[in-house]
Order: structure tokens, then sequence, then C-alpha cells
């Protein structure tokens, strides 16, 4: 049986008090025993997610926040359909590819403040999933202790994605600038990742917990530095694990299609419609660059945005943390 805290430590109050409008949602409980922390509302979707019916050709796609998600699911969602940009291009990807456990982090606030019509806002994202045909592409970001229990009988394909957490914690930051309105010191933002007082954290233990299940047939584990660095080379290995073929021009054209400024100009990836209200509504600045959905895609961004002490925080950190587990000698 699963249970919580409520978090009310100084520095969560903080990051809750710091912002705009409740848009994004905040660290408000740590689910036990896992130490999942979540806002409050994921609570009432727990046993749902739990009971979740699996199917064998389900595609899952799995990281923590920020770590390319979006990236890895356009990619697993065309070799999976067979390239078909048409209706890549004709159905947002939230749709295609729904974000499960959406329904349970989406505050009152944004529920309430959606139209009746708009998806993005409304949709029991639980439900929406199981009503899907087959073959289905789930998004989660949920912890292998929280994953749907038939996952491990049913045995569908898991591709997971991790990034160094220096990257992460700079987008999760930008991420909170633009969704809550975040107004908070940077420093602040930078602890609490560290502290493990953001939602869905904490991070090593995500990344610690699926690549202790690296050796099964059935999860295929990629990393952001790596799709940066020989993309070709993720996407032909994506397909294999997906039982399917590319050619050499196929994968070029794909490799295109998953290009920085080809995501960020594509409207069924980029929210930017969405985005504009949200950056009205929080008096933010509709040209600056960092706040967007598709943001900079890079590898060592952090190094222009963190300080030398923050940076030795998180260095300090991560030797901390993975003293002792399967990633010690071979960090993310």
């Amino acid at each position: 049986m699963m249970s919580y805290d409520e978090l009310q430590d100084p520095i969560s109050e903080y990051i809750k008090d710091h912002r705009i409008s409740g848009l994004m949602p905040v660290a408000e409980v740590r689910v036990k025993p896992s130490g999942l922390v979540m806002p409050k509302e994921f609570i009432k979707y727990m046993e749902r997610i739990r009971n979740f019916e699996v199917r064998p050709d389900d595609v899952w796609v799995i990281s923590y926040p920020k770590c390319g998600t979006t990236w890895t699911q356009e990619m697993v969602w065309l070799i999976g359909n067979n390239l078909d940009y048409e209706a890549s291009k004709n159905k947002l990807l939230l749709q295609r590819f729904p974000f499960l456990e959406a329904v349970g982090i989406i505050s009152e606030e944004q529920k309430e403040g959606g139209d009746d019509d708009d998806w993005v806002f409304q949709a029991d994202t639980i439900s929406y999933t199981e009503d899907l045909p087959s073959p289905r592409y789930i998004k989660t970001h949920l912890p292998v202790s929280l994953l749907p229990e038939q996952i491990w009988t049913v045995k569908p394909k898991m591709i997971y994605v991790t990034r160094n957490p220096k990257d992460v914690a700079v987008s999760y930051y930008h991420h909170h600038r633009l969704w809550n309105g975040y107004t908070g010191l940077y420093q602040l933002f930078m602890q609490a990742f560290i502290e493990d007082k953001l939602v869905y954290s904490p991070f090593w233990d995500h990344v610690i917990e699926y690549k202790k299940l690296e050796n099964l047939p059935n999860l295929l584990i990629n990393s952001f530095e790596e799709m940066k660095q020989d993309l070709p080379g993720v996407i032909r290995k994506t397909a294999a694990f997906l039982g399917k073929t590319l050619s050499s021009s196929e994968v070029d054209r794909l490799s295109e299609h998953l290009s920085f400024k080809s995501m960020k100009d594509n409207g069924a990836i980029n929210g930017e419609e969405v985005i504009k209200e949200v950056k009205q509504r929080h008096g933010l600045d509709p040209s600056d660059p960092q706040l967007a959905f598709i943001r900079k895609g890079e590898i060592g961004s952090w190094k222009t945005e963190m300080t030398p002490d923050i940076a030795k925080q998180f260095d300090a950190w991560t030797t901390k943390k993975l003293k002792g587990t399967i990633l010690e000698n071979n960090q993310v």
C-alpha cells in the first residue's frame, strides 16, 4: 500500500511561493516507499496507473523530465509508423503519443482554465491512452517502482532516455519560468533540484533504477548526448530495437526531420500557440529564446548558465548519490 508525506520544508515552499500561476505542477508530496516527489493531485490517480492494462505491442518512452523525451517520442513514433510524415504533421504529438499520468500532474487551475474543447487541459490522459488502438505509443516520467504492474509480465518495448543532470536542471529551470512564471532565485531552484524538491525527483534514483534493468531484452537506453553526437546511429539502433530496417536515405531524411531547427518549427510538437498564451498571461518577453518548449537542444549549455560554485555543488551531489551504485564509475 502506497502512502505519502506532505512537503512543507522551506525550499519547497519557496518554489511554490515564487510563481505567477500554477500551470506547472509543483512538489507537494513525497510518495512512499518510492520517494517520488509529485503534486498532491497525483495521489488520486496512482491506483489507476498501477492497474493500467498494458499490451504487448505498446511502445513506451520513459525519462526524467527535460532529458530529450519529446525528441525521442517523435523519432520512435515515425519509426514505428513507417515514416508517415504526413500523419505526424496533422496530429499533435501529445495525441499520437500521450503522456500517461498528465491528468495527475495538471493543476486544478490548469484544468479549470482550459476551454471545454481544449484537449491539452481537459483530457483524462489515462482513459485516452486506454482507448487508443494498437500499437499504442505512451510517454511517462514515472520511476520503475510506479510503472503499471503489468509492465513486468506483458513486457512491452520500453525506451529510456538519460541526460547530464546539469543540463537537465538548467532546462527544468527555464521550463518553470515559462509554465509557472517562476520568479525566484536561480540558485535556489538549483538547490531544490539537488535536494530532490522538484516534481519527479529524485533524479539519480530515477536513472539508477532503469540502468539496473538495462539487460532486459525489452528495454533500450539512449542518451540525449548520443542523439546529439550521432543521431543517425541512434535512429538505426532504435529502429533495430523496434524490429524495423531503414535505408540510408530514410535515416538521412529522419535525421533532418529530427534536427533542432525542424523540431522547433514543427507545429505538431512545439506548442507554439499555447506557449504564446502562457507568455502573455505571465507577462513574459515573447521574443525570449529561453522561453520555448523546444529551447536550445545543446550539450553542455549549463556551462554558460551555472556559476562555478553551483557546478561544484552538482558534482559533489553526483559523487555522493552514485557512490556504491551501478553508475559509480560510469556516470550519465
